[in-house]
């Protein structure tokens, strides 16, 4: 299913010195490698066994979804249960509706199920953000079609595999932003400080978003394929969906590892 290594992954900023900027206080110098180290520690942990969970697998079927759905503007007996009528033209706040509809129920973890929402809701404001702004910039302006022209894009391999990126960096981003705050909690010795450290991580979070987004694109390596194989020519078994699910966590979680490894 497409397990070819793609080489050291480019980066904008390594995440060591993503953590010495942010924690630019007089008693954090010292801190800083057990900051980036444990933060890392904490979402390789969490990494291992996200795939057996059926809320997390739930999100990312909805995606699955939208983009075989939306690349043909209606509902294929298969995917009959999903709450989305691109008839009706639906907005991103609509399609986020019934996403929560749909994982809802499906959880096994409180915690896995909302952050795999919230990063599935992030994965379809982006990409309708961004798609709906090429299609004005190359003048197609009929709005009671945008919904099918915005998902028709992601209804193939090139598509899909930009997408569920989007979903990976950030739901990489969540957790990196969660267990950094609470590692910080730990290792920072005053109020002021944790409390300073922060306000650098909501200003920053740009840059953590960024670095998220970097390590998600080992994802790209199989997605485009596993998609034409198993969804566009029907629906993917969850079987199939844990399994790739567990292959690109597994990605990740590797790439982690190396970043964790490098001074």
């Amino acid at each position: 299913m497409g397990h070819e290594r793609i080489g050291v992954l480019p980066r904008t900023t390594r995440w060591r010195k993503i953590v010495a900027e942010l924690a630019k206080l007089p008693s954090a110098e010292a801190n800083v490698s057990e900051l980036a180290s444990g933060t890392l520690e904490c979402v390789r942990s969490r990494f291992r066994e996200l795939h057996k969970d059926t809320g997390v697998q739930a999100a990312f079927e909805f995606l699955v979804g939208l983009a075989v759905t939306g690349g043909i503007g209606e509902l294929p007996s298969e995917w009959s249960d999903l709450p989305v009528n691109f008839t009706n033209n639906p907005s991103p706040l609509r399609i986020a509706q019934a996403l929560r509809t749909w994982v809802n129920g499906r959880e096994d973890s409180l915690e896995y199920s909302s952050i795999a929402e919230r990063a599935a809701t992030d994965a379809i404001t982006n990409w309708h953000s961004r798609q709906s702004e090429q299609g004005y910039l190359f003048g197609s302006s009929d709005e009671s079609d945008e919904a099918v022209n915005v998902w028709k894009k992601a209804s193939n391999g090139a598509g899909f595999c930009e997408l569920s990126r989007l979903f990976f960096a950030k739901f990489t981003e969540r957790y990196l932003n969660y267990f950094l705050e609470r590692e910080a909690s730990a290792a920072l010795p005053t109020i002021e400080d944790r409390e300073r450290f922060r306000e650098q991580l909501h200003q920053h979070v740009d840059r953590i978003s960024q670095h998220a987004f970097e390590t998600a694109k080992i994802t790209q390596s199989f997605a485009a394929g596993w998609y034409n194989r198993h969804a566009r020519r029907g629906r993917p078994s969850q079987r199939e969906v844990e399994r790739f699910l567990s292959i690109a966590f597994g990605k990740i979680r590797e790439e982690l590892l190396r970043e964790g490894s490098r001074p």
